[in-house]
This record gives C-alpha cells, structure tokens and sequence, in this order.
C-alpha cells in the first residue's frame, strides 16, 4: 500500500550564451504512518533496483531500497536542477535538494509508531536537511569525458536521530562533505 509520484517542470533558454537550464523538481515516497501499522499495512515505497543518487543526490543517503534512510518514513525531495555550458565541451551542473520525511512526524501520523520504536522522540520534525551538488564536466574528446564533483550534505537533528549518529534529544548532526574525480572512456 505505497506509492510514489514525482513532477519536474524544466526550461532550457537556447539563445543565451551558456544555454542554462532550469528545472523545478518534486518527488513524494510514501512512508509507513500509524494508520498503516493499525491495518497490518507496508506504506514505505519500495524503490527495487535504486539509482538514488541519480534522482535525491550524490551522496547517495536514500539509497535503501525499502527506506531505512528515513526511518521508514518515506522522502519528499524538493530540487532545483542547473545546468549550463560556458563554452564549448564544458557542462557544469549545480542541483539543490531539500528532504523531508513523507510522514508527518511532528504530529499524530506517526506518534504510535515512533514510540514504539523507544529510540526516538515521541515527535520530530520532517526535516531531513539539504543538499548541494556541483559537478564540472569537460568532454575530452569523443571516447573520453572528466568529471569533476563537490557535495556538501546539511544534516538535521532528525537526520542524525533516524539514521543511528544521533540519539533522543542529541544534537549530533555533523553536515557531510564529498568530492570525486572520474574519468569515462
């Protein structure tokens, strides 16, 4: 009893310099609530054979296939994706992603199932931080592109809380940073 749905809604302005591109990006997975307890439900969309970081992020914290990065509790990622081309052979690409869990976890939705885990506190905010990631591509030539990247992750207290650097009441929630070369041929 799950499911998934997702809008992005782009512009490519073709007779400027760098031709950028803007798109305005949503995806809502629905996550596991009190009700879907009750009735002996599975409300976590199940993503099966997840490319994550392709869609919520490079550095790849929504990657569990059955949700365990949000507790279970499903993901909204709210994104704005760029992309422009300053000269010829060169794309350089920034996206921003703002997360939350799909269940409304600072009211009753989940209160049954939150204290029943005895970890976690009886109610947290939706907030699962934000993501910022850079990436500078030059095609080489025709076999071979570089591809440069940086990721800074900014991390909430229900982040930490939900995925074990944290526990009730803790504040520890060190933001995250991660760069990568790569080349393709």
């Amino acid at each position: 009893d799950a499911q998934m749905f997702g809008i992005r809604l782009g512009k490519t302005f073709k007779n400027s310099p760098w031709k950028p591109t803007v798109t305005l990006w949503y995806d809502t997975l629905t996550g596991q609530d009190d009700d879907d307890s009750a009735g002996g439900d599975w409300g976590q969309f199940d993503t099966m054979y997840d490319t994550g970081h392709k869609f919520y992020g490079f550095q790849d914290f929504y990657l569990h296939r059955a949700g365990a990065g949000t507790g279970y509790y499903g993901l909204q990622d709210y994104a704005i994706k760029t992309k422009m081309s300053p000269r010829a052979g060169w794309t350089f690409k920034a996206d921003y992603h703002h997360f939350r869990t799909q269940t409304d976890i600072d009211g009753g939705d989940a209160n049954t199932v939150i204290a029943s885990d005895g970890t976690l506190s009886a109610a947290m905010d939706p907030d699962m931080g934000a993501e910022l990631d850079l990436t500078l591509v030059h095609k080489y030539d025709s076999n071979t592109k570089i591809v440069a990247g940086y990721s800074h992750y900014m991390t909430s207290t229900t982040f930490a809380q939900l995925n074990g650097t944290g526990t009730q009441g803790s504040a520890n929630n060190d933001d995250s940073d991660w760069t990568y070369v790569q080349v393709h041929t």
